[in-house]
């Protein structure tokens, strides 16, 4: 991780350099860039280099996982949570110097994951049975974002600064589920499971034991606030730039209450028994700090 952040670094490092020289070059020359620039009432949409810069980092890391992922700039990190702000792009130029940029983002991650356990009812019966069951470990994420806000770019000439000020708002959804192979019955009250986190503790009284069927929320985790960003944008062609930048963010969060519904057999009613439980309460609060450090990195084309 370090090892890409200081890759990324010194790619925009490099791209400042080179963003200067060129930029002194052509001044020198006395060319006309107006046509390199954005105008007021040009549309413009970008699209994220992180992939690309995120694969590189890897082959020089030598990551196993080298490929180039899915597009969209590296999220926000808000109270642990991703949150999406950079997967569309989109800007229009109310001046020459003043543009109005809107994000949207939508991210969706699902993961299923299999483990074999053994049957308990055929080691009953065959103590050197090697039959195995599957137990499923299943994580579903979802969530949204979308941030409007204000830039202003100073300079004329290729290579210009680009400062922005602007409001977010995001969302997640998240919800854990677990399904077994080894069924819980009167004899067998605690069945062999593959994943320990699947075990509900402490165990509720009249139960000798107890696992998760789901772990969800309510409602979805919610995060506002404030995004200050500062960066370049290099012309490299009429129209065409890319651009790197620093965004600081001032976020407060809350989310509602999360639950749990479990299984287990209750010694009490001699039966088995599922229910729904609160396992904690809701919460709020704030955070404030860099989010994508220089690592935000784009191409933008104007039209």
């Amino acid at each position: 991780m370090k090892k890409s952040i200081l890759l990324t670094g010194i790619l925009l490092a490099c791209l400042c350099s080179a963003a200067v020289t060129v930029s002194a070059k052509d001044g020198k020359e006395k060319k006309d860039v107006s046509e390199y620039l954005p105008e007021a009432g040009d549309f413009a949409i970008s699209v994220s280099a992180n992939p690309f810069i995120n694969f590189i980092g890897n082959i020089f890391n030598n990551t196993a996982d080298q490929t180039i992922g899915t597009f969209g700039g590296d999220p926000y990190n808000a109270g642990g949570i991703n949150q999406p702000t950079v997967s569309i792009a989109g800007k229009y130029m109310l001046t020459d110097e003043l543009g109005l940029r809107v994000n949207l983002g939508w991210i969706h991650d699902a993961n299923t994951q299999n483990a074999y356990v053994p049957d308990d009812a055929e080691l009953t019966n065959d103590p050197l049975s090697g039959k195995k069951l599957t137990d499923s470990y299943i994580t579903r994420e979802s969530g949204g974002s979308f941030s409007a806000a204000i830039e202003y770019r100073v300079g004329k000439r290729r290579v210009q600064g680009v400062f922005s000020a602007g409001l977010m708002y995001a969302f997640s959804y998240d919800r854990t589920k677990y399904t077994y192979g080894n069924a819980i019955t009167e004899i067998n009250q605690n069945p062999s499971v593959a994943f320990p986190n699947s075990e509900v503790t402490p165990v509720p009284d009249g139960f000798s034991s107890m696992r998760y069927l789901s772990r969800f929320s309510d409602s979805p985790s919610n995060y506002a606030g404030l995004i200050l960003s500062a960066g370049i944008e290099w012309f490299v062609a009429p129209k065409v730039s890319i651009g790197g930048e620093v965004n600081i963010s001032a976020l407060y969060n809350w989310t509602k209450a999360t639950y749990y519904t479990g299984e287990g057999f209750n010694t009490l009613s001699n039966a088995v028994e599922t229910w729904t439980e609160l396992e904690s309460p809701s919460s709020h609060g704030f955070s404030f700090g860099t989010g994508n450090i220089g690592s935000n990195l784009s191409v933008t084309f104007y039209f």
